[in-house]
């Protein structure tokens, strides 16, 4: 298994996305509560403004969701990646 040398780096990039994945990392939340995970997805696009037009979905979301949907890429992957 690879040990992964970016944990406990901040993802200064994607402020968003950091303040809202912790919850989904621990398993509190999923892909079920589809309105908290849209924001965590969204949180960080210039686009997005919670509590305006969430039902708005761009193509980055659906390509993004299509890789989470089909296993090529985790939630946990996608935080070490910002991370990095």
């Amino acid at each position: 298994m690879e040990v992964n040398r970016n944990r406990g780096e901040k993802m200064g990039d994607f402020p968003g996305f950091e303040a809202r994945v912790g919850p989904f990392l621990r398993g509190e939340l999923g892909k079920r509560d589809s309105e908290e995970f849209k924001r965590l997805i969204c949180a960080d696009c210039e686009f997005f403004t919670s509590g305006e037009d969430e039902e708005l979905e761009c193509g980055c979301y659906h390509m993004l969701m299509r890789l989470i949907d089909k296993g090529y890429v985790t939630l946990e992957q996608l935080a070490d990646a910002l991370r990095g």
